[in-house]
């Protein structure tokens, strides 16, 4: 089986620049960029490889980019008010310890959280930020700012449909990859 982990540069990273990154990558691995997050001043991307090819040496040729120990999702929640945003932050503190969390804090005019889906549900990330923007009447627009493995997708899906059954094999998508179809 494949590994994978997510990959996080703090900074906006142009095409050109990921095509270089992606090329000093040792053979057998694969990175995949998410769209970059200007106002956050990040980058997200998941890295893929065999097992015969150790994590530790896509480490190497990421030097200037944090490695996760596995695939993580990252979100940006941009709240309506603006107000919202420390009472969103401190419902994330570590004071809080809501299990999973990774990484949480203000970016700009959003909030960013990056979670192991395995320990927190998304659904409860998102309710967690809902119980404090009714305290404001708000509301808010929420961005993933990385590329997914389809285990998370899967689990993503089965988690909010409530359906069990669904797994990375009954994607679309993911079985006509498998089968090298293009």
């Amino acid at each position: 089986m494949n590994w994978a982990r997510t990959v996080r540069f703090d900074s906006v990273i142009d095409s050109a620049t990921q095509r270089k990154i992606s090329a000093s990558l040792p053979g057998g691995s694969s990175l995949q960029f998410g769209a970059p997050y200007a106002a956050g001043a990040r980058t997200y991307g998941l890295v893929q490889g065999p097992p015969s090819l150790e994590p530790g040496e896509v480490a190497q040729a990421l030097a200037d980019a944090r490695l996760y120990d596995e695939a993580i999702i990252a979100l940006a929640i941009d709240p309506m008010p603006k107000d919202a945003l420390p009472a969103i932050a401190g419902a994330f503190s570590s004071d809080a310890g809501l299990s999973g969390v990774i990484d949480a804090g203000i970016a700009g005019n959003a909030f960013i959280v990056e979670f192991q889906p395995a320990r927190a549900a998304p659904a409860l990330v998102l309710n967690l930020v809902d119980v404090e923007l009714r305290r404001f009447r708000g509301y808010r627009k929420v961005t993933l700012l990385n590329p997914l493995t389809p285990e998370i997708v899967a689990q993503v899906a089965a988690s909010g449909l409530q359906a069990s059954e669904i797994a990375p094999a009954r994607i679309l998508e993911t079985f006509l990859e498998q089968s090298g179809v293009e």
